[in-house]
């Protein structure tokens, strides 16, 4: 297990020339709906695989560049990953509502589902949508390791099956398990900036368009004072177009930020993929090498050569 997976991912974001102008262009990039995050993810979790190859490189100067012929299938591949792992929590939070005959839920990527509402068998009912809410969470838990480490093996591979083989995820979530949780534990504290900072920046929105509308009214939002036209220009068109832009503003920042976040988890998770020595992995149904090793007392040979080689840079 290696220590400090973020403090190595900063580092290394943070070294790679014109790194912010690269996140500024992935967030702008990310706007666009589905195929943006389809680039994101395939520009980052590239990156990612380069380091869990052993490659040191910083971030790849193009975002387009597509060096490897694999940025958009990538990306793509870790989209139906995300989005099928993510049926499972789903799954069971519907279970739980059938059984209780009520709703419960946490907040998660796809959203905020209600609390409890009814219970029509009284306290039985109640103790079992408390089981399918602790159920919910452990999937959520699960779901998000599945999903990081799926998305590892697929980008290594280069193919989607990869991502599912979640008997080879399970094995290698049991080797590291505490690496993983800290990986999870520094995200969720990122989770909880990256909230902080939206918030911030919607209140900064809202206090200049207030001010604005101030100014433009003689200091009292009146649309009835003396100067009629004047304040209904200022508030339809100065404080409406100035709120719609800083909107738009607002929202960029926040998708940089969340590139930003993906960028930190990618890399984080590389580092953790690392240390199973990816260079000597085979076909991707082969024993891994720790595999290898704790059923024979040492590193075994045969099977496959792997299926793809270190990136070039």
């Amino acid at each position: 297990m290696q220590a400090g997976y973020f403090n190595a991912a900063w580092h290394d974001i943070k070294n790679s020339p014109g790194w912010f102008g690269k996140l500024l262009v992935l967030g702008l990039v990310s706007l666009v709906p589905i195929f943006g995050w389809i680039v994101v993810a395939g520009y980052l979790y590239g990156w990612a695989r380069d380091i869990a190859w052993g490659v040191h490189a910083p971030l790849p100067a193009h975002v387009f560049g597509n060096e490897d012929g694999r940025l958009y299938s990538r990306g793509f591949f870790v989209l139906v990953i995300s989005f099928v792992c993510s049926l499972i929590p789903w799954a069971v939070e519907l279970v739980g509502s059938i059984l209780t005959g009520g709703s419960f839920g946490i907040w998660s990527g796809w959203g905020y589902h209600s609390g409890f509402l009814s219970f029509p068998l009284g306290l039985a009912s109640g103790l079992v949508g408390m089981v399918f809410f602790a159920l919910s969470i452990a999937a959520y838990l699960f779901t998000a390791f599945f999903t990081w480490v799926g998305s590892m093996r697929m980008s290594i591979y280069g193919r989607l099956s990869a991502g599912f083989q979640f008997g080879k995820i399970w094995s290698m979530l049991r080797h590291d398990f505490v690496g993983m949780l800290r990986i999870l534990g520094m995200a969720v504290l990122m989770a909880i900036a990256t909230t902080v900072v939206v918030t911030i920046l919607i209140v900064v929105v809202v206090f200049l368009c207030v001010a604005i509308g101030f100014a433009v009214t003689g200091g009292n939002l009146n649309i009835n004072s003396s100067r009629f036209d004047a304040a209904i220009v200022g508030m339809v068109f100065g404080v409406g177009g100035v709120a719609i832009v800083l909107s738009l503003l607002a929202g960029f920042a926040s998708m940089v930020v969340a590139v930003f976040f993906t960028a930190m988890i990618a890399r984080a998770l590389g580092y953790w993929t690392q240390q199973f020595n990816v260079p000597a992995w085979r076909g991707q149904d082969d024993p891994m090498p720790f595999e290898l090793a704790g059923a024979a007392g040492g590193p075994g040979g045969g099977g496959q050569p792997p299926y793809q080689q270190p990136p070039m840079r």
